[in-house]
């Protein structure tokens, strides 16, 4: 059967994002956002499950390592599962702007996603912080893609 997903961005619309040239290196620096797990389980309520998309190319740039990366995941993970939130995967560019498909608003992410779980686009939902990643959703044929106010999630209509 395929899966009903909603695809979250990370950075400003899970965890407040650093300030510009900066980036979340450890766990201390990662704090949600109001809001987040009253909107993400109304969508849970729905039957959607979560896959985060992210880019992080503070790795690429040596400013993090994957290891601070897995560990900044580990606690943002287990923090939803304390608030009855399952996230399904998180994938990730690690890379530089311009070296690979994976970095959005490139296609990759959703592609791997798309590649290792049989997902029904149309029923699917991506809410991101940033206009290029909500073109990215509906050229990739996600039917609902909400465009948010930066670090402010908001319960949406998903009737």
């Amino acid at each position: 059967m395929s899966k009903k997903i909603l695809f979250l961005d990370r950075d400003g619309v899970i965890n407040r994002r650093a300030e510009e040239h900066h980036y979340i290196t450890k766990v201390e620096d990662f704090v949600f956002n109001d809001g987040i797990f009253d909107m993400l389980n109304k969508f849970i309520e729905k039957g959607f499950e979560i896959i985060v998309i992210t880019n992080q190319r503070g790795v690429a740039r040596e400013i993090l390592s994957l290891d601070d990366l897995r560990n900044i995941h580990s606690y943002m993970i287990g923090f939803f599962k304390k608030n009855g939130i399952a996230v399904l995967d998180i994938f990730y560019c690690p890379h530089n702007e311009g070296v690979c498909n994976c970095r959005k608003p490139r296609p990759g992410l959703l592609e791997q996603a798309c590649l290792k779980y049989n997902i029904d686009l149309e029923k699917s939902v991506l809410i991101s912080d940033s206009a290029s990643d909500i073109r990215m959703g509906i050229d990739f044929g996600i039917n609902k893609n909400y465009l948010i106010e930066l670090n402010n999630p908001k319960l949406l209509n998903i009737d």
